[in-house]
């Protein structure tokens, strides 16, 4: 049995479900999450230097079968602590991560109609949402923080006809990356700011103040560099701290 096999055994049936099936969702403590899923991103990493390795055609196989997409070990694991740091330890972490891509039927918002474009003489667009994490935390200030990152696929399949004749088709995939954040702000402990904070290329924002919450709602859309690279989680840090911006510390009245 190969170094990679024995590893994919050694994990839990929980975690080797997690490789298989690229998803997990659940309420645990942030030290559960990262007890949970660091041995799989830790797999992985022996999986993606196996996958381009020299080794023989049947690990190879066996390490592209069990991949699991870099969002967890580049974007996951590294939120896991920073939001323990603030958590509330008597309430869970809630976590929804989905990688296992976008071409599915419950992700396609939309199709549509073929058009032409230089040298291709019929292009079909298909749209794809793909909201891979989701997570709420309370925060031990009582903020209810609830975030989430999507990504915004175009998937266009192409089809020319070359020089000889032959018919030629490929597909050809771009996307864009929101990010959103909601924070409920309790009143007891926050009002709405006097003086707004910083943008920070905020594609949406409001501001909702209520008697007992104040509710900051928060979007930015990013291009990355390729389209299987996945956001620095310094965005969506950026996006939580900007609405805390949104809000000051309640004025106590003296008794």
């Amino acid at each position: 049995m190969n170094v990679l096999k024995s590893a994919f055994k050694a994990l839990t049936p929980e975690q080797q479900a997690i490789v298989n099936g690229k998803r997990v969702e659940g309420r645990r403590s942030p030290d559960e999450w990262l007890e949970l899923l660091t041995p799989v991103a830790e797999f992985d990493v022996q999986s993606d230097a196996l996958r381009v390795s020299k080794a023989g055609f049947f690990v190879r196989r066996f390490a592209r079968k069990h991949d699991v997409p870099n969002g967890l070990r580049s974007f996951t694991l590294p939120l896991l602590p920073i939001l323990r740091e603030d958590q509330d330890p008597s309430q869970p972490l809630e976590l929804r991560l989905d990688l296992s891509g976008f071409k599915q039927d419950s992700k396609r918002v939309g199709k549509g109609e073929p058009y032409k474009q230089g040298r291709y003489h019929k292009i079909i667009d298909t749209f794809y949402d793909d909201p891979w994490i989701e997570g709420r935390a309370r925060f031990v200030d009582g903020a209810d923080i609830r975030f989430q990152v999507v990504d915004h696929v175009r998937s266009s399949r192409k089809t020319k006809r070359n020089a000889r004749g032959k018919i030629k088709t490929k597909i050809k995939s771009k996307k864009k990356t929101e990010l959103a954040v909601t924070v409920s702000f309790p009143a007891r402990n926050y009002e709405v700011a006097r003086a707004p904070g910083p943008r920070l290329g905020i594609r949406k924002e409001s501001v909702s103040p209520a008697e007992d919450r104040t509710v900051v709602r928060l979007t930015r859309v990013v291009q990355l560099d390729s389209f299987y690279a996945y956001p620095d989680v310094e965005l969506l840090l950026e996006l939580i701290g900007g609405a805390y911006a949104k809000v000051d510390p309640s004025r106590r009245k003296k008794l």
